[in-house]
């Protein structure tokens, strides 16, 4: 090969890893002005009324929680109807084993269980509109006077757990790169870019990199009856989803990929999208600004900077996550839900920014005129409360005084 054919190619890969740059920083601009473009909304602890609505129940007493064998289906794959997933963006290669399904240790959810009925408990303590009996799901645990049978709803789960872990070592290619501190900013990000672009069309060194990756799913089954043996709702499944790879190659996995783009979608959305933008800026600035820093860091090794998990931090993420699904169909419970405040009265405005809602609603209804304004924010507060019915009023006088209110349409469209 000619030395212009090289620098042809070269050339080339240059181009194209720049272009990779400019989609990641186009995408780094499009969530800012996304941010900008929200900053009228704030975070609201909102008071959601549950799915089921249990009647006549007085007492509910924690029952058996037990630990069982046997398999964990994988989610069901949905389509992808973003931009991105048409694009196949994020597409994973199979590794061997390639996991086709989950099978519960009887150790584990054991463990799961305990764990569950601990997340149970404690966000029933807080949230609860019944009395807590026997919290020990023994039998012999309850004393004192004994509760009317019809009164009292008893809760059961059955919990399947199961975790894999992967240790290993997968081949990926690197270029050494020897930096010229005599040349420019410009042409130091072009060297930079151009080994990085070399790396992704398979030139470089391929070195063994170690990596560990982490799947792990639970099931719950609950039941809900009442002690006299009434059936108060239909028994409900849960199951919750965990893949997570340190190391090694980014877009590889043990687990098949559209059902690992599903679990992350589902049930991993606290790990940002934005923060990982951010980080990947941040990384690449400091391998031009400071190379030894980003050295000395193990940034090279592309792998990620958080820790694996250990199987406990894991079993406690997965219970919890169930338990809050269940908990979400029979108690009420409260939501951080970001929604628009409107200009009106700002005394009013002050306090539903403080989550104070019931003095907001006091105050607003004292005032002898109410704009537009202020009745949007007051059926505001009364959505935060939980109460709907009177936050449609409120928003139906509202949209009378405005019509065409985008903004009060909205708020009518989500209660509806």
């Amino acid at each position: 090969m000619t030395t212009r054919e090289t620098k042809h190619i070269v050339l080339k890969m240059i181009q194209k890893t720049i272009l990779n740059i400019n989609r990641k920083f186009l995408l780094f601009g499009l969530m800012i002005w996304f941010l900008n473009a929200c900053a009228p909304q704030i975070s609201f602890q909102v008071q959601k009324p549950p799915e089921f609505q249990i009647q006549d129940i007085q007492y509910l007493e924690i029952g058996s929680f037990i630990g069982e064998s046997g398999n964990i289906p994988l989610p069901p794959v949905k389509t992808d109807e973003s931009f991105f997933g048409k694009m196949g963006v994020g597409v994973t290669k199979a590794m061997e084993p390639l996991v086709q399904n989950f099978k519960a240790n009887p150790e584990h959810s054991e463990k799961a269980a305990d764990l569950v009925r601990a997340h149970i408990l404690g966000m029933l303590s807080s949230s609860s509109p019944w009395t807590i009996i026997n919290t020990t799901g023994e039998e012999t645990a309850i004393s004192g006077s004994i509760p009317d049978d019809a009164r009292v709803a008893v809760l059961d789960a059955q919990i399947k757990y199961a975790e894999l872990r992967y240790e290993d070592k997968e081949a990926i290619r690197y270029l050494v790169s020897v930096e010229n501190k005599g040349t420019t900013f410009e042409q130091q990000l072009l060297a930079k870019a151009g080994s990085i672009g070399a790396e992704s069309l398979g030139a470089g060194f391929l070195i063994p990199t170690p990596y560990v990756e982490l799947l792990a799913a639970i099931e719950i089954e609950m039941s809900l009856i009442r002690r006299n043996g009434t059936r108060l709702i239909p028994p409900q499944t849960h199951r919750a989803y965990y893949v997570r790879k340190w190391g090694g190659n980014s877009s590889s996995s043990h687990m098949p990929g559209k059902i690992r783009k599903q679990i992350i979608l589902e049930f991993q959305q606290d790990e940002s999208f934005s923060e990982s933008i951010s980080t990947e800026l941040d990384r690449t600035t400091l391998a031009v600004q400071d190379p030894a820093a980003y050295l000395s860091m193990g940034l090279n090794l592309k792998r990620n900077q958080q820790v694996p998990l250990t199987s406990l931090d894991l079993m406690i993420r997965l219970s919890r996550q169930s338990a809050e699904k269940y908990l979400k169909q029979i108690s009420p419970y409260e939501e951080e839900t970001q929604l628009i405040l409107l200009s009106g009265n700002e005394v009013a405005m002050n306090l539903i920014r403080g989550n104070a809602y019931q003095e907001a609603i006091a105050y607003l209804q004292g005032l002898d005129q109410k704009t537009a304004e202020d009745e949007y924010n007051l059926g505001l507060a009364y959505e935060a409360t939980g109460n709907s019915g009177q936050a449609r009023i409120h928003y139906e006088t509202a949209l009378q005084q405005s019509p065409g209110n985008s903004q009060i349409s909205e708020a009518l469209s989500r209660l509806r």
